[in-house]
């Protein structure tokens, strides 16, 4: 199990977008839609997709 966030963010090469995912929980993360990205400042559809991907 993951336990560092941050740390995972930057692993998968999104920090840019370490903000925007730094105030949920993991199991708030993972169930994160495509329009709850984009709400949450993720706008690259390559960075959602491996977000999407990855959860």
């Amino acid at each position: 199990l993951i336990t560092n966030k941050r740390g995972w963010i930057k692993t998968v090469h999104l920090d840019e977008y370490t903000e925007a995912l730094e105030g949920l929980a993991w199991n708030e993360m993972v169930l994160l839609t495509e329009v709850e990205l984009i709400e949450k400042g993720v706008v690259s559809v390559e960075a959602r997709r491996e977000l999407i991907k990855y959860f």
